[in-house]
């Protein structure tokens, strides 16, 4: 446009780094490559090349144009060139400060990278300005924790527990419990059961009508939880989801009795489990007391799906299929046996009489 004589102006500087913003994340949901092979030639440098020629030019970049090379620089892992434009937005006047878009995509940068702590201090720094966290903001500082596992920092009303959890543990495993913690006390404050928040109190309410949790906080919740064994936080959660509505919602769930797995995580499996479980073993359900099936699928495809999933999540990685899973989750946690049947070779069966011995074991 230039050599052609076209004007130059903030709109088209806008358009052209918003599509370098584009290219890189279907490039990276594509293709795999290291960030380290990307210096000098990759999309991140072209968006911060464009940033310095509208200054050259004498077009002041705003906020939409930072958060755009931001969200580039994520998509190719440069956290740390991420973390350096929201400091220069933070310098500049009211149309360069950091927006909730840019503090989101710079908070994704820092996950992809495994910079979980940063992540966190960036996602502070946002309430802090006075912006409320939003459901995707929330969403990517979970995926951010369960990515990299390794958070140093742990909220202060979980610091005692930290404590208790930490003792006789490695440095690794701690900042990893952390973690962890992090996850549950984050679904708090979301859900505004506890946690805190440095918004003024007429901001809480809209805060928390446009942050609700979805299924994709749930499963990123829960594989954080699964893969740290704290299975009464992964619990509360999954209670909490299913009384929100956000799963076993009557599309999922065929009956009381029979309740579809297949397609779920492991995670969020397990947890669909014992959830069904404990309902099924309470005492209101002795007079309706049926056999219980999990529909949990079988074969290759769904194995090769699982062992993909486990390996994602840090479930170990075991040649088992979730069918097999649910079977041992059964004897583990309720001492019971199951069958699978000859003509449904793809779901797990606990006969009534079993159930009912282990509702007595459990009264």
């Amino acid at each position: 446009m230039r050599e052609e004589g076209l004007p130059v102006n903030l709109i088209t500087y806008n358009a052209a780094i918003t599509a370098l913003s584009k290219a890189s994340r279907q490039r990276n949901k594509s293709s795999s490559y290291s960030s380290d092979d990307m210096v000098g030639e990759g999309l991140w440098s072209r968006a911060l090349l464009l940033l310095g020629q509208m200054k050259k030019d004498g077009i002041d970049p705003d906020g939409f144009c930072y958060s755009s090379a931001i969200s580039c620089c994520g998509a190719e892992g440069r956290w740390e060139e991420a973390l350096k434009l929201i400091e220069v937005m933070k310098q500049g006047g009211p149309r360069t400060r950091p927006n909730k878009i840019a503090y989101t995509a710079a908070i994704g940068a820092c996950g992809r990278a495994g910079e979980s702590t940063k992540a966190l201090e960036l996602f502070q720094s946002m309430k802090e300005d006075g912006l409320s966290a939003d459901r995707v903001a929330y969403n990517t500082l979970f995926s951010a924790l369960r990515v990299a596992g390794d958070a140093n920092n742990v909220r202060r009303d979980a610091s005692s527990r930290l404590d208790y959890l930490s003792t006789g543990r490695t440095e690794k495993e701690k900042t990893n419990i952390s973690s962890r913690l992090q996850t549950f006390q984050l679904w708090r404050e979301m859900c505004g059961t506890g946690g805190s928040t440095q918004l003024p109190s007429g901001a809480i309410a809209a805060a928390r009508s446009s942050a609700s949790p979805d299924i994709i906080t749930v499963t990123d919740c829960l594989a954080t939880l699964h893969r740290a064994g704290m299975q009464n936080e992964t619990d509360q959660i999954f209670q909490e989801a299913v009384a929100r509505g956000i799963v076993l919602r009557g599309n999922a769930l065929d009956s009381q009795w029979e309740t579809d797995l297949s397609g779920m995580s492991i995670p969020v499996a397990s947890a669909s489990c014992r959830y069904i479980m404990s309902q099924a073993l309470a005492p209101k359900a002795l007079d309706d007391m049926q056999d219980i099936t999990f529909i949990t699928g079988v074969g290759k495809s769904q194995q090769q799906q699982q062992q993909q999933q486990q390996q994602k999540e840090g479930v170990p990685n075991k040649k088992a299929t979730l069918r097999d899973y649910i079977q041992d989750l059964l004897k583990r946690d309720f001492h019971l046996e199951s069958f699978i049947p000859p003509r449904a070779q793809g779901t797990v069966v606990v006969k009534k009489e079993d159930l009912m011995k282990a509702s007595q074991r459990v009264r």
